[in-house]
């Protein structure tokens, strides 16, 4: 019978050959299969990246459409209280020339000269004189320094 050590001395050349090819080839696949790993990782990495900037960018569309939202409410609103005041104001333009008119019936009746009252500012405000420059809104009649002179007598 062979020793064993002479089967080791026989074959440990070409069985060490051999070893070391496939510890070589081993190795080759191992970095290959890491290499691999390594673009996948990087791949999902990136796809997850790409995950969380669409979900940001989602959130972001919803926090602005419940601003714009609020906007707009709040644009409406401000349309309703302005059409509101604008009656308002059409009915105290309305009172006021009703009480120039009675005042002008009473000077007459009394026997004395008409009243000179001064103008009222337009109604309905001219559309280029809504707003001031500052954003402040004008009633058309804060400039004037005089009442405004009649030629025509308002006492029938």
């Amino acid at each position: 019978m062979t020793s064993l050590l002479d089967l080791w001395t026989a074959y440990s050349g070409p069985i060490g050959a051999l070893g070391a090819a496939g510890t070589g080839l081993m190795g080759w696949y191992g970095q290959m299969v890491r290499a691999r790993m390594s673009s996948r990782r990087d791949h999902l990495e990136a796809g997850r990246q790409a995950l969380d900037l669409v979900a940001r960018a989602a959130e972001r569309e919803t926090k602005l459409d419940a601003l714009v939202t609020s906007y707009m409410d709040r644009a409406d609103a401000a349309q309703r209280q302005r059409i509101e005041d604008m009656s308002h104001v059409q009915d105290v333009y309305a009172a006021a020339i009703a009480a120039r008119l009675m005042v002008y019936e009473l000077d007459a009746a009394a026997g004395r000269p008409p009243r000179d009252f001064p103008p009222l500012p337009p109604y309905p405000i001219p559309a280029d004189q809504e707003a001031a420059p500052d954003g402040a809104p004008t009633a058309g009649a804060t400039d004037v320094d005089a009442a405004e002179l009649r030629a025509d007598s308002t006492h029938g």
